[in-house]
């Protein structure tokens, strides 16, 4: 039996890992955009009978109220990130790296969480 040989293509990634490390504040604003969708179909959910599952916001939500509670919630979770991504972050990564890039990913990575937490509450909503 004979090995085929791999080819190997020429694409380079630099150019995407400079779109990535460039493009902050597009990442920014969906974070933000992503909140505000998630605390509104919470409080859809919570408005049509449905309860919530995280204990820390339901504390939080018993605290304060409905509204105040979930905008508490979604500007805490906020305010933590963009600290962590601009201060914690690049003050963690060696030297080498680039710190742009490390903290968008960052950010991307917690986008495609929280967009996950909303698709999920739309789920639990309309199914």
């Amino acid at each position: 039996m004979k090995r085929e040989t791999v080819t190997v293509t020429d694409y380079d990634t630099r150019a995407d890992i400079e779109v990535l490390a460039t493009n902050k504040y597009p990442l920014l604003i969906a974070l933000v955009l992503v909140r505000a969708i998630d605390s509104s179909l919470t409080y859809y959910g919570l408005s049509i009978g449905l309860r919530e599952a995280n204990p820390i916001v339901v504390r939080v939500i018993e605290t304060l109220g409905v509204i105040p509670g979930l905008f508490f919630v979604s500007s805490v979770s906020l305010v933590l990130l963009f600290f962590l991504g601009e201060y914690l972050l690049p003050g963690v990564i060696q030297s080498r790296h680039n710190i742009d890039l490390w903290s968008n990913v960052a950010y991307l990575s917690v986008l495609v969480i929280w967009s996950a937490v909303s698709l999920h509450n739309v789920v639990l909503i309309w199914i």
